[in-house]
């Protein structure tokens, strides 16, 4: 038998194997984990046809569920397994940048779904029950802290499509744009979606859906659309804020630190909200394909 034949196979389960234990025993690298997770399948699906790539993700599946338990088994297949699977088929039939882009964000979507209910019934959970759990082991008025948490459990069962969509977008932008990366530095010719800082969105559509579901929140869709609408718009922001940084100076160092700042500062994110529906209308980076 000729192993270097199944060298990339090898090394995709290595590689997925090794992440997995990242995730398991480093929890706080959770989310870095989540976005390079599919990066190895992404790249053997360019090397294999796609039943090979199935088997290689059934053994890594097996292995994960062996050593990390039957949730990482699971997410191996219906999590990052079906999304570079996805992400990877598209790029191999040569879909343009964006289309393979927005495959991307569909793909996490439709696997954090998948999670989100398979693993809620595999572990049996009852929110319910949990939340007597936790009331109970507080102390103070008790029956106060359950009105509290049940409220809060019930406006996050409200907004929980919208808390999907912004999640999965995020995570299926940045599977995209690393997986892409690294198959080019593979020495693969993928041809990129343009950089983060020159996006713009709808001002329209956005403008519009805004000013609407501001009108009908209490409304559970027009409330789940205005809190996207917005992220839309904080996305923007974001895209402006990396653009004249990148003018300043190229430094990965600060623009890590202007995200750090976003991530715990919150009138930062108000902020770039206002930023991304302002250039909407005003084009503050002077793109010639940007309206305003």
């Amino acid at each position: 038998m000729d192993i270097r034949r199944y060298k990339d196979s090898i090394r995709t389960l290595a590689y997925i194997v090794l992440l997995t234990a990242i995730n398991y025993f480093i929890p706080f690298l959770s989310m870095a984990v989540m976005i390079l997770w599919p990066v190895p399948i992404v790249y053997l699906v360019q090397k294999k046809e796609s039943n090979g790539v199935i088997g290689v993700v059934i053994i890594a599946a097996l292995i994960n569920a062996f050593l990390f338990g039957t949730v990482m088994g699971l997410m191996t297949i219906i999590g990052f397994g079906f999304v570079g699977f996805i992400i990877g088929n598209v790029i191999k039939e040569g879909l343009s940048p964006f289309k393979t882009l927005i495959v991307a964000v569909i793909a996490v979507t439709i696997s954090q779904l998948l999670i989100f209910y398979v693993a809620s019934g595999m572990l049996n959970l009852n929110y319910q029950t949990l939340l007597q759990q936790a009331v109970q082991n507080l102390s103070g008025d008790q029956q106060s802290l359950e009105q509290i948490i049940t409220t809060q459990m019930n406006l996050i069962k409200k907004i929980f499509p919208s808390l999907l969509f912004v999640s999965a977008t995020i995570t299926g932008v940045l599977n995209y744009y690393v997986s892409a990366w690294y198959l080019r530095r593979r020495g693969l010719n993928i041809e990129l979606y343009k950089p983060i800082n020159r996006w713009y969105l709808p001002r329209w559509i956005v403008s519009i859906l805004i000013v609407v579901s501001l009108l009908f929140t209490s409304n559970s869709i027009f409330l789940n659309i205005n809190i996207f609408m917005f992220f839309l718009a904080f996305l923007q922001g974001f895209a402006v804020l990396m653009y004249f940084l990148s003018k300043k100076s190229s430094s990965v160092l600060i623009k890590s630190f202007m995200i750090f700042l976003i991530l715990i500062f919150p009138p930062v994110p108000m902020i770039l909200i206002l930023l991304g529906l302002l250039d909407m209308w005003f084009n503050f980076r002077k793109q010639n394909n940007q309206p305003g």
